[in-house]
């Protein structure tokens, strides 16, 4: 089957960017003295992109060599993620599929499926190379109702101690606690309490996607991990101070975003192991080609591909339809402006989008800013297909149930590519 022959709206991924922009986060990462990836699963949801960011794709060991960091985990955003990926741990029992970060703050309702997926993942691991499910934790209340629940005799792991990673603001100010005294107090009752284990610090370096200069990029990275260690200096201290023996150079640092994936770098006087956890880069999209974390269109990995569908030669529109819109790419905003891009047109404009359709026309070069020349109808008939970009690719990722993958090393390719596989993301929140 040809990409011309699919029903649209499709999404469509390239599995050779893919591959290839998993391996240049490893070989980027480990150039920046950051030997340890943890990559986020959000993105594209499937068993196959977890296989090729982990370098497994080929049924062999990751190449740990001096050049590539090690893939030494994962993070999942939603149970189904969890899920999949403890499905992965159990059937090829090997590393990295059974360390798993659930990376947005715990909530209390999720407690009981979380504790049966972490029942069977220990189930399957024991010994040196058990697996572990961290939870991610930045309000005191999640540490007393974490530590009800497996106080309860009726919880399924009553008695084990859970591993935590705690959510740290360092500028985004989404989620995560302060990293003042506020944070300092919820790091030591996670210390403190029987049946919690502090693993490490969690950030997420999210003002990064607002940045498009690479000096600003770096400096924002800089700023991220000195506001960590900041924290883990102020922690000492208080633990110096009310003689706990807790050692926080044990804890793991976990820094990062995709736009800022290439700026993170490890300090030589650090004890503390740093991993990195991006996700949008499996897929690139327009955001990533704005901030330069993208370097070429040629990079991106995922499309919806749609079929024009209507010629309005007139006047005021000299535009063409397609079938793609909001449902299919979301309206999801990015710093250039725009709905969605067409890939391998950068002459070409998407100005309008429906909840169905999306209109695209000649970009306008011309001083007045009114004029526009013709719109090329002949080389884009009804019923052709074109691929789009969109602005975010993790949310357009998500509104499909499957995925029709390619497998090209052309820049760019069209309608007449052989469709190769197919990959079926989870989907839901249960």
């Amino acid at each position: 089957m040809l990409l011309q022959d699919l029903p649209t709206p499709a999404f469509v991924v390239n599995r050779n960017a893919f591959r290839e922009n998993c391996k240049a986060a490893r070989s980027i990462a480990s150039a920046n003295g950051i030997d340890r990836l943890r990559p986020h699963v959000k993105t594209h949801k499937t068993r196959e992109g977890c296989v090729i960011q982990a370098g497994l794709e080929d049924e062999g060991e990751q190449a740990n060599c001096g050049s590539f960091s090690e893939v030494i985990g994962f993070v999942a955003s939603t149970i189904p993620e969890l899920s999949m990926l403890i499905e992965l741990a159990c059937e090829k029992h090997c590393e990295p599929f059974n360390d798993i970060l659930l990376g947005v703050p715990i909530s209390q309702s999720k407690l009981f499926a979380i504790s049966s997926l972490k029942k069977k993942l220990m189930s399957e691991f024991k010994g040196p190379s058990s697996g572990a499910v961290h939870v991610l934790v930045d309000h005191p209340d999640q540490v007393d109702f974490l530590h009800r629940f497996i106080q309860n005799e009726t919880s399924p792991n009553g008695g084990e101690s859970w591993s935590v990673f705690m959510k740290l603001d360092t500028g985004y100010h989404r989620a995560g606690t302060t990293c003042d005294e506020r944070g300092v107090d919820l790091a030591k009752a996670i210390i403190n309490s029987p049946f919690l284990e502090l693993k490490g610090v969690y950030s997420h370096c999210g003002h990064a996607y607002n940045i498009n200069d690479e000096d600003e990029m770096n400096h924002e990275a800089e700023i991220d991990l000195s506001v960590i260690i900041s924290f883990l200096e102020k922690l000492t201290d208080r633990l110096i101070h009310d003689n706990n023996s807790f050692d926080t150079s044990s804890l793991h640092i976990s820094v990062g975003s995709t736009p800022s994936l290439f700026s993170h770098k490890n300090h030589s006087d650090m004890t503390n192991s740093i991993e990195i956890h991006p996700g949008n880069y499996v897929f690139f999209d327009r955001q990533q080609l704005w901030t330069g974390a993208c370097k070429h269109e040629r990079s991106v990995a995922s499309f919806v591909l749609a079929r024009v569908i209507g010629h309005y030669p007139d006047k005021e529109r000299n535009s063409v339809m397609v079938d793609a819109g909001a449902t299919a790419l979301t309206k999801e905003s990015t710093p250039q402006g725009g709905m969605c891009s067409v890939f391998g047109h950068p002459e070409l404009d998407c100005y309008r989008m429906s909840q169905e359709v999306t209109m695209i026309r000649q970009r306008n070069d011309h001083d007045d800013r009114i004029t526009r020349d013709p719109f090329p109808f002949e080389q884009f008939p009804l019923g052709s297909t074109l691929l789009l970009v969109p602005n975010h690719s993790c949310l357009a990722a998500a509104c499909f149930d499957r995925y029709y993958i390619v497998d090209e090393n052309c820049y760019p390719f069209g309608q007449n590519v052989k469709v190769v596989d197919e990959w079926k993301p989870v989907s839901g929140w249960v």
